[in-house]
Protein backbone atom coordinates (compact mmCIF):
# COMPACT_ATOMS: atom_id res chain seq x y z
CA UNK A 1 0.00 0.00 0.00
CA UNK A 2 1.41 3.16 -0.86
CA UNK A 3 2.10 5.48 1.80
CA UNK A 4 2.36 8.96 -0.37
CA UNK A 5 0.16 11.34 0.52
CA UNK A 6 -1.77 13.36 -2.13
CA UNK A 7 -4.71 15.99 -2.27
CA UNK A 8 -7.22 14.20 -4.32
CA UNK A 9 -10.76 15.59 -3.49
CA UNK A 10 -13.47 13.35 -4.65
CA UNK A 11 -16.85 12.83 -4.38
CA UNK A 12 -20.28 10.19 -5.53
CA UNK A 13 -21.32 10.56 -8.76
CA UNK A 14 -25.12 10.92 -8.97
CA UNK A 15 -26.35 8.47 -12.06
CA UNK A 16 -30.12 8.56 -12.19
CA UNK A 17 -30.24 12.68 -12.44
CA UNK A 18 -30.66 12.32 -16.36
CA UNK A 19 -33.58 11.16 -18.09
CA UNK A 20 -31.81 8.13 -20.08
CA UNK A 21 -28.81 7.57 -17.83
CA UNK A 22 -28.25 4.84 -16.94
CA UNK A 23 -27.11 3.02 -13.56
CA UNK A 24 -23.39 1.58 -13.88
CA UNK A 25 -22.94 -2.01 -13.63
CA UNK A 26 -21.25 -2.99 -10.13
CA UNK A 27 -17.65 -3.42 -10.49
CA UNK A 28 -16.60 -6.85 -9.26
CA UNK A 29 -15.39 -6.56 -5.90
CA UNK A 30 -17.68 -3.17 -5.39
CA UNK A 31 -20.55 -5.05 -4.25
CA UNK A 32 -22.26 -4.30 -0.76
CA UNK A 33 -20.54 -8.21 -0.13
CA UNK A 34 -17.86 -5.78 0.86
CA UNK A 35 -18.74 -4.76 4.14
CA UNK A 36 -16.56 -6.00 6.76
CA UNK A 37 -13.77 -6.59 4.05
CA UNK A 38 -9.95 -4.43 5.14
CA UNK A 39 -8.11 -2.70 3.12
CA UNK A 40 -4.88 -2.70 5.13
CA UNK A 41 -5.45 -0.51 7.60
CA UNK A 42 -8.94 0.44 6.59
CA UNK A 43 -11.86 -1.17 7.30
CA UNK A 44 -14.85 -0.79 5.02
CA UNK A 45 -17.77 0.00 7.49
CA UNK A 46 -21.18 1.11 4.88
CA UNK A 47 -21.16 2.12 1.23
CA UNK A 48 -21.78 5.42 1.00
CA UNK A 49 -22.88 6.00 -2.48
CA UNK A 50 -21.29 4.46 -6.19
CA UNK A 51 -20.76 6.48 -9.36
CA UNK A 52 -18.73 6.38 -13.25
CA UNK A 53 -15.66 5.32 -11.51
CA UNK A 54 -16.07 3.74 -8.32
CA UNK A 55 -17.93 2.67 -5.26
CA UNK A 56 -17.63 5.31 -1.93
CA UNK A 57 -17.57 3.72 1.37
CA UNK A 58 -17.25 4.75 4.80
CA UNK A 59 -14.34 3.05 6.56
CA UNK A 60 -12.16 3.09 10.00
CA UNK A 61 -8.37 3.54 9.59
CA UNK A 62 -7.04 1.55 12.53
CA UNK A 63 -3.65 3.06 12.44
CA UNK A 64 -5.09 7.04 13.18
CA UNK A 65 -8.06 5.95 14.90
CA UNK A 66 -10.65 8.08 12.77
CA UNK A 67 -13.38 8.05 10.62
CA UNK A 68 -12.36 7.72 6.67
CA UNK A 69 -14.26 7.45 3.55
CA UNK A 70 -12.71 5.42 0.81
CA UNK A 71 -13.32 5.55 -2.98
CA UNK A 72 -12.69 2.13 -4.29
CA UNK A 73 -11.90 1.59 -8.23
CA UNK A 74 -11.95 -1.82 -9.40
CA UNK A 75 -10.30 -3.77 -12.29
CA UNK A 76 -12.70 -4.70 -15.32
CA UNK A 77 -12.57 -7.44 -18.12
CA UNK A 78 -9.28 -7.11 -20.46
CA UNK A 79 -5.63 -5.70 -19.07
CA UNK A 80 -5.73 -2.99 -21.42
CA UNK A 81 -8.93 -1.11 -20.16
CA UNK A 82 -7.62 -1.40 -16.81
CA UNK A 83 -4.13 -0.04 -17.74
CA UNK A 84 -5.64 3.31 -19.20
CA UNK A 85 -8.52 3.20 -16.04
CA UNK A 86 -5.33 3.57 -13.56
CA UNK A 87 -3.97 6.12 -15.72
CA UNK A 88 -6.74 8.57 -15.27
CA UNK A 89 -6.79 7.62 -11.97
CA UNK A 90 -3.29 8.21 -11.41
CA UNK A 91 -3.31 11.64 -13.60
CA UNK A 92 -6.46 12.86 -11.26
CA UNK A 93 -4.47 12.23 -8.28
CA UNK A 94 -1.22 14.42 -10.11
CA UNK A 95 -3.62 16.92 -11.14
CA UNK A 96 -5.79 17.61 -8.40
CA UNK A 97 -2.82 17.21 -5.62
CA UNK A 98 -2.14 20.76 -5.86
CA UNK A 99 -5.49 21.82 -4.71
CA UNK A 100 -5.28 22.96 -0.66
CA UNK A 101 -8.86 24.48 0.12
CA UNK A 102 -10.82 24.52 3.25
CA UNK A 103 -13.84 24.31 0.93
CA UNK A 104 -12.42 20.51 -1.05
CA UNK A 105 -12.17 17.86 1.44
CA UNK A 106 -8.69 17.01 1.82
CA UNK A 107 -7.28 13.26 0.81
CA UNK A 108 -5.06 11.30 3.07
CA UNK A 109 -3.90 8.66 0.98
CA UNK A 110 -4.17 6.71 -2.09
CA UNK A 111 -2.68 4.03 -4.20
CA UNK A 112 -3.25 0.10 -5.18
CA UNK A 113 -4.18 -2.99 -3.04
CA UNK A 114 -4.98 -6.10 -4.01
CA UNK A 115 -5.92 -5.21 -8.14
CA UNK A 116 -7.84 -2.35 -6.36
CA UNK A 117 -7.21 1.55 -6.78
CA UNK A 118 -8.31 3.53 -3.41
CA UNK A 119 -8.28 7.12 -2.48
CA UNK A 120 -8.57 7.83 1.03
CA UNK A 121 -10.28 11.30 2.43
CA UNK A 122 -12.06 12.97 4.49
CA UNK A 123 -15.30 11.40 5.57
CA UNK A 124 -17.77 14.51 5.75
CA UNK A 125 -20.94 14.84 8.06
CA UNK A 126 -23.79 16.46 6.51
CA UNK A 127 -26.15 16.38 3.20
CA UNK A 128 -25.96 16.74 0.08
CA UNK A 129 -27.99 19.46 -1.73
CA UNK A 130 -29.66 17.35 -3.97
CA UNK A 131 -30.98 15.53 -0.53
CA UNK A 132 -32.17 18.65 0.74
CA UNK A 133 -33.75 20.06 -2.33
CA UNK A 134 -35.52 16.64 -2.15
CA UNK A 135 -36.88 16.44 1.40
CA UNK A 136 -37.05 20.58 2.44
CA UNK A 137 -37.67 22.04 -1.63
CA UNK A 138 -36.33 25.38 -2.67
CA UNK A 139 -34.11 27.17 -0.50
CA UNK A 140 -34.77 30.70 0.68
CA UNK A 141 -33.58 33.14 -1.42
CA UNK A 142 -30.09 34.99 0.88
CA UNK A 143 -29.47 30.66 1.73
CA UNK A 144 -29.42 30.10 -2.04
CA UNK A 145 -27.25 33.16 -3.08
CA UNK A 146 -25.01 32.26 -0.14
CA UNK A 147 -24.38 28.72 -0.96
CA UNK A 148 -23.88 29.63 -4.97
CA UNK A 149 -20.99 32.30 -3.45
CA UNK A 150 -19.14 29.70 -1.24
CA UNK A 151 -18.94 27.63 -4.49
CA UNK A 152 -17.80 29.91 -6.78
CA UNK A 153 -15.45 31.01 -3.76
CA UNK A 154 -14.06 27.45 -4.20
CA UNK A 155 -14.07 27.82 -7.64
CA UNK A 156 -12.00 30.91 -8.02
CA UNK A 157 -9.47 28.60 -6.12
CA UNK A 158 -9.31 26.18 -8.31
CA UNK A 159 -9.56 28.11 -11.83
CA UNK A 160 -6.57 30.06 -10.44
CA UNK A 161 -4.57 26.34 -9.84
CA UNK A 162 -5.75 25.66 -13.98
CA UNK A 163 -8.38 23.31 -13.04
CA UNK A 164 -12.06 23.01 -13.60
CA UNK A 165 -14.50 21.11 -11.90
CA UNK A 166 -16.60 19.89 -14.85
CA UNK A 167 -19.23 18.38 -12.56
CA UNK A 168 -20.97 20.71 -10.59
CA UNK A 169 -24.22 19.58 -9.60
CA UNK A 170 -26.84 19.72 -6.24
CA UNK A 171 -25.23 16.03 -5.29
CA UNK A 172 -21.82 16.88 -5.19
CA UNK A 173 -22.01 19.93 -2.78
CA UNK A 174 -22.07 19.02 0.65
CA UNK A 175 -23.77 21.23 3.44
CA UNK A 176 -21.79 20.17 6.77
CA UNK A 177 -23.55 20.43 10.18
CA UNK A 178 -21.74 23.68 10.47
CA UNK A 179 -23.31 25.39 7.75
CA UNK A 180 -19.63 25.02 5.63
CA UNK A 181 -20.01 23.99 1.80
CA UNK A 182 -17.61 21.59 0.49
CA UNK A 183 -17.44 21.04 -3.31
CA UNK A 184 -16.87 17.25 -3.86
CA UNK A 185 -15.23 15.36 -7.10
CA UNK A 186 -12.70 16.68 -8.30
CA UNK A 187 -12.12 13.31 -10.10
CA UNK A 188 -12.87 14.26 -13.59
CA UNK A 189 -11.41 17.79 -13.40
CA UNK A 190 -9.13 18.98 -16.76
CA UNK A 191 -6.18 21.04 -16.30
CA UNK A 192 -6.37 23.96 -18.34
CA UNK A 193 -2.73 23.92 -18.18
CA UNK A 194 -1.26 20.97 -17.17
CA UNK A 195 2.15 21.15 -15.24
CA UNK A 196 5.71 19.37 -16.16
CA UNK A 197 4.93 15.75 -16.57
CA UNK A 198 1.36 15.67 -16.97
CA UNK A 199 -0.71 14.53 -20.00
CA UNK A 200 -4.37 15.06 -20.78
CA UNK A 201 -6.22 11.63 -20.60
CA UNK A 202 -9.79 10.71 -21.36
CA UNK A 203 -11.49 7.66 -21.26
CA UNK A 204 -12.71 7.05 -25.27
CA UNK A 205 -16.12 8.48 -26.08
CA UNK A 206 -16.28 10.06 -22.87
CA UNK A 207 -17.58 13.66 -22.02
CA UNK A 208 -16.97 13.66 -17.72
CA UNK A 209 -20.26 15.72 -16.38
CA UNK A 210 -23.92 15.39 -15.85
CA UNK A 211 -25.70 16.73 -18.93
CA UNK A 212 -28.54 18.45 -16.77
CA UNK A 213 -25.79 20.69 -15.95
CA UNK A 214 -23.19 20.56 -18.23
CA UNK A 215 -22.43 23.67 -20.66
CA UNK A 216 -23.18 23.50 -24.21
CA UNK A 217 -19.05 23.82 -24.90
CA UNK A 218 -18.68 20.87 -22.66
CA UNK A 219 -20.97 18.36 -24.52
CA UNK A 220 -18.51 19.14 -27.46
CA UNK A 221 -15.60 18.48 -25.67
CA UNK A 222 -14.52 22.09 -24.97
CA UNK A 223 -14.04 22.86 -20.99
CA UNK A 224 -13.02 26.31 -19.80
CA UNK A 225 -13.15 28.38 -16.58
CA UNK A 226 -16.42 29.74 -17.65
CA UNK A 227 -18.19 25.64 -18.15
CA UNK A 228 -18.25 25.74 -14.51
CA UNK A 229 -20.18 28.92 -13.95
CA UNK A 230 -22.72 27.38 -16.98
CA UNK A 231 -23.07 24.86 -14.50
CA UNK A 232 -22.99 26.58 -11.16
CA UNK A 233 -26.07 28.86 -12.92
CA UNK A 234 -27.65 25.51 -13.72
CA UNK A 235 -27.54 24.68 -9.74
CA UNK A 236 -28.49 28.30 -8.39
CA UNK A 237 -31.34 28.21 -11.03
CA UNK A 238 -32.44 24.77 -8.92
CA UNK A 239 -31.40 26.01 -5.53
CA UNK A 240 -34.43 28.72 -6.05
CA UNK A 241 -36.84 27.23 -8.07
CA UNK A 242 -37.02 23.48 -7.25
CA UNK A 243 -35.74 22.21 -10.32
CA UNK A 244 -32.66 22.69 -13.14
CA UNK A 245 -33.62 24.84 -15.48
CA UNK A 246 -33.81 21.92 -18.24
CA UNK A 247 -34.85 18.32 -17.44
CA UNK A 248 -36.86 16.42 -19.80
CA UNK A 249 -36.03 14.44 -22.95
CA UNK A 250 -33.01 12.03 -24.25
CA UNK A 251 -29.34 13.57 -23.75
CA UNK A 252 -29.54 14.45 -26.86
CA UNK A 253 -32.32 16.71 -26.18
CA UNK A 254 -31.03 18.02 -23.36
CA UNK A 255 -27.96 19.08 -25.26
CA UNK A 256 -29.93 20.65 -27.82
CA UNK A 257 -31.96 22.66 -25.23
CA UNK A 258 -28.90 24.41 -23.27
CA UNK A 259 -27.16 25.07 -26.78
CA UNK A 260 -30.10 26.79 -28.61
CA UNK A 261 -33.28 26.80 -26.37
CA UNK A 262 -33.58 29.87 -23.97
CA UNK A 263 -33.59 29.54 -20.19
CA UNK A 264 -37.17 29.21 -18.99
CA UNK A 265 -37.59 32.76 -16.90
CA UNK A 266 -37.28 32.57 -13.17
CA UNK A 267 -40.16 34.43 -12.71
CA UNK A 268 -42.71 31.90 -14.10
CA UNK A 269 -41.02 29.55 -11.85
CA UNK A 270 -40.84 31.63 -8.43
CA UNK A 271 -41.81 35.27 -8.19
CA UNK A 272 -40.35 37.74 -5.54
CA UNK A 273 -36.52 36.77 -6.79
CA UNK A 274 -34.33 40.30 -6.80
CA UNK A 275 -33.67 41.65 -10.42
CA UNK A 276 -30.17 41.74 -9.59
CA UNK A 277 -29.93 37.91 -8.70
CA UNK A 278 -32.59 37.47 -11.87
CA UNK A 279 -29.68 38.55 -13.24
CA UNK A 280 -26.97 36.81 -12.17
CA UNK A 281 -28.73 33.50 -12.86
CA UNK A 282 -29.33 34.78 -16.75
CA UNK A 283 -25.71 35.50 -16.92
CA UNK A 284 -24.31 32.05 -15.78
CA UNK A 285 -26.59 30.61 -18.24
CA UNK A 286 -25.43 32.57 -21.51
CA UNK A 287 -25.05 30.23 -24.27
CA UNK A 288 -21.56 31.72 -25.01
CA UNK A 289 -18.62 30.95 -22.40
CA UNK A 290 -17.24 34.65 -23.45
CA UNK A 291 -20.95 36.46 -22.43
CA UNK A 292 -21.03 34.91 -19.23
CA UNK A 293 -19.11 36.89 -16.09
CA UNK A 294 -15.51 37.33 -16.23
CA UNK A 295 -14.44 34.81 -13.19
CA UNK A 296 -15.58 32.77 -10.30
CA UNK A 297 -14.52 35.25 -8.41
CA UNK A 298 -16.40 37.93 -10.25
CA UNK A 299 -19.56 35.42 -9.35
CA UNK A 300 -19.04 35.57 -5.71
CA UNK A 301 -18.78 39.10 -5.34
CA UNK A 302 -22.37 38.92 -7.34
CA UNK A 303 -23.67 36.65 -4.70
CA UNK A 304 -22.92 38.12 -1.82
CA UNK A 305 -25.25 40.82 -2.41
CA UNK A 306 -28.04 38.65 -1.64
CA UNK A 307 -26.11 36.60 1.15
CA UNK A 308 -25.99 36.73 4.76
CA UNK A 309 -24.04 39.45 6.22
CA UNK A 310 -20.51 37.39 7.74
CA UNK A 311 -21.01 37.25 11.32
CA UNK A 312 -18.30 38.81 13.17
CA UNK A 313 -15.86 37.34 15.82
CA UNK A 314 -16.53 38.39 19.35
CA UNK A 315 -13.11 38.57 20.43
CA UNK A 316 -10.25 39.20 18.33
CA UNK A 317 -8.54 36.86 16.04
CA UNK A 318 -4.87 36.27 16.70
CA UNK A 319 -2.94 35.55 13.33
CA UNK A 320 -0.98 32.95 13.14
CA UNK A 321 2.91 33.81 14.42
CA UNK A 322 4.58 33.08 11.44
CA UNK A 323 2.22 35.15 9.14
CA UNK A 324 4.47 38.56 10.49
CA UNK A 325 7.56 37.11 10.44
CA UNK A 326 7.28 35.46 6.95
CA UNK A 327 5.44 38.86 6.04
CA UNK A 328 8.31 41.35 7.16
CA UNK A 329 11.02 38.74 5.65
CA UNK A 330 8.69 40.02 2.01
CA UNK A 331 8.79 43.62 2.75
CA UNK A 332 12.71 43.87 3.64
CA UNK A 333 13.10 42.92 -0.25
CA UNK A 334 13.79 38.73 0.37
CA UNK A 335 10.86 37.81 -1.70
CA UNK A 336 11.94 34.12 -2.90
CA UNK A 337 13.17 33.29 0.85
CA UNK A 338 9.80 34.61 2.20
CA UNK A 339 7.96 32.84 -1.43
CA UNK A 340 9.27 29.60 0.04
CA UNK A 341 8.44 29.99 3.28
CA UNK A 342 5.20 30.93 2.91
CA UNK A 343 5.08 27.67 0.53
CA UNK A 344 5.88 25.63 3.69
CA UNK A 345 3.22 27.33 5.89
CA UNK A 346 0.61 26.75 3.33
CA UNK A 347 1.96 23.00 3.12
CA UNK A 348 2.45 22.24 6.88
CA UNK A 349 0.29 24.55 9.36
CA UNK A 350 -2.81 23.94 10.26
CA UNK A 351 -4.32 27.17 9.37
CA UNK A 352 -7.70 28.65 10.05
CA UNK A 353 -9.43 30.20 7.17
CA UNK A 354 -8.23 33.73 7.80
CA UNK A 355 -4.89 32.72 7.95
CA UNK A 356 -5.12 30.51 5.39
CA UNK A 357 -6.42 33.48 3.31
CA UNK A 358 -3.58 35.74 4.57
CA UNK A 359 -0.74 33.27 3.28
CA UNK A 360 -1.84 32.99 0.01
CA UNK A 361 -2.27 36.58 -0.54
CA UNK A 362 1.15 37.20 0.60
CA UNK A 363 2.86 34.40 -1.47
CA UNK A 364 0.88 35.68 -4.28
CA UNK A 365 2.88 39.08 -3.70
CA UNK A 366 6.11 37.26 -3.61
CA UNK A 367 5.23 35.70 -7.00
CA UNK A 368 4.40 39.12 -8.41
CA UNK A 369 7.36 40.57 -6.94
CA UNK A 370 9.16 37.75 -8.74
CA UNK A 371 7.48 38.44 -12.42
CA UNK A 372 4.75 36.19 -12.61
CA UNK A 373 1.86 39.37 -12.55
CA UNK A 374 -0.64 37.61 -13.73
CA UNK A 375 -0.57 34.53 -12.02
CA UNK A 376 -0.36 36.55 -9.01
CA UNK A 377 -3.33 38.77 -9.85
CA UNK A 378 -5.65 35.96 -10.48
CA UNK A 379 -4.97 34.27 -6.78
CA UNK A 380 -5.28 37.69 -5.30
CA UNK A 381 -8.62 38.14 -6.77
CA UNK A 382 -9.29 34.51 -5.79
CA UNK A 383 -8.77 35.59 -2.31
CA UNK A 384 -10.71 39.06 -2.43
CA UNK A 385 -13.77 36.69 -3.24
CA UNK A 386 -13.14 34.87 -0.19
CA UNK A 387 -12.40 37.31 2.39
CA UNK A 388 -15.03 39.25 1.60
CA UNK A 389 -17.47 36.26 2.05
CA UNK A 390 -15.49 35.88 5.68
CA UNK A 391 -14.83 38.79 6.85
CA UNK A 392 -16.99 41.48 5.18
CA UNK A 393 -16.66 43.92 2.79
CA UNK A 394 -15.22 46.32 5.33
CA UNK A 395 -12.41 44.52 7.10
CA UNK A 396 -9.20 46.34 6.43
CA UNK A 397 -7.59 43.12 5.11
CA UNK A 398 -9.62 43.01 2.16
CA UNK A 399 -9.11 46.70 1.91
CA UNK A 400 -5.54 45.61 1.76
CA UNK A 401 -6.15 42.93 -0.97
CA UNK A 402 -7.64 45.27 -3.30
CA UNK A 403 -4.90 47.83 -2.84
CA UNK A 404 -2.34 45.13 -4.14
CA UNK A 405 -4.56 44.23 -6.70
CA UNK A 406 -4.59 47.91 -8.16
CA UNK A 407 -0.71 47.57 -8.02
CA UNK A 408 -0.27 44.66 -9.77
CA UNK A 409 -2.14 45.94 -12.30
CA UNK A 410 -0.83 49.10 -12.75
CA UNK A 411 2.80 47.06 -12.87
CA UNK A 412 0.66 45.44 -15.75
CA UNK A 413 0.05 48.21 -17.48
CA UNK A 414 -3.74 48.16 -17.10
CA UNK A 415 -3.86 51.58 -15.72
CA UNK A 416 -7.49 52.00 -16.71
CA UNK A 417 -8.68 48.86 -14.71
CA UNK A 418 -6.35 50.01 -11.88
CA UNK A 419 -7.63 53.54 -11.99
CA UNK A 420 -11.36 52.29 -11.67
CA UNK A 421 -10.24 50.34 -8.99
CA UNK A 422 -8.45 52.90 -6.84
CA UNK A 423 -11.21 55.93 -7.38
CA UNK A 424 -13.87 52.98 -5.56
CA UNK A 425 -11.38 52.25 -2.99
CA UNK A 426 -9.79 55.39 -1.98
CA UNK A 427 -13.54 56.67 -0.80
CA UNK A 428 -13.68 53.04 0.96
CA UNK A 429 -10.53 53.86 2.98
CA UNK A 430 -11.61 57.18 3.74
CA UNK A 431 -14.92 55.80 5.08
CA UNK A 432 -13.43 52.57 7.09
CA UNK A 433 -9.80 53.54 8.09
CA UNK A 434 -9.32 56.17 10.43
CA UNK A 435 -6.91 58.71 9.81
CA UNK A 436 -3.79 57.88 12.05
CA UNK A 437 -3.88 54.18 10.37
CA UNK A 438 -0.83 54.36 8.60
CA UNK A 439 -2.95 52.60 5.18
CA UNK A 440 -5.48 55.50 5.14
CA UNK A 441 -4.90 57.38 2.47
CA UNK A 442 -2.33 55.12 0.15
CA UNK A 443 -4.83 54.53 -2.48
CA UNK A 444 -5.41 58.37 -3.30
CA UNK A 445 -1.76 59.00 -3.11
CA UNK A 446 -1.37 55.83 -6.17
CA UNK A 447 -4.24 57.28 -8.14
CA UNK A 448 -2.93 60.51 -8.15
CA UNK A 449 0.30 58.93 -8.96
CA UNK A 450 -1.10 57.33 -11.86
CA UNK A 451 -2.68 60.39 -12.94
CA UNK A 452 0.07 62.49 -13.10
CA UNK A 453 2.67 59.70 -15.52
CA UNK A 454 -0.92 59.56 -17.50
Amino acid sequence: MSSEKMTVPTGVRDLDRVAGERRAPRAPGLGTGAMGRSLGQYELTRELGRGGMGVVWAAYDRERHRDVAVKLVAPRAGGAEFTSLERRFLREARLTSRLNHPGIPAVHDHGSYEGELYLVMDLIPGRALDAVLKSEGPLRVEHAADVAGRTAEVLAYAHAQNVVHRDLKPSNLMITPDDDIKVLDFGVAAALDPQPGETRFTAANATPGTVVYMAPEQAVGQTVPASDLYSLGCVLYELLTGDPPFTSGSPFMLYHQHAHEPVPALDERRSGIPSGLRELVEALLEKKPENRPASAAEVATRAAAWAPAPARPSVPRIPHPRLAEIDRLRQSGQPARALREYGDLLAGADLGRADLLAARAGHALCVGVLGRTREALDELKSVLAEQRSLLGPDDAGVLGTRYEIAVLLARAGERHAATELLKRLADDEDRILPDTDPRHGRARALLDRLRRIA
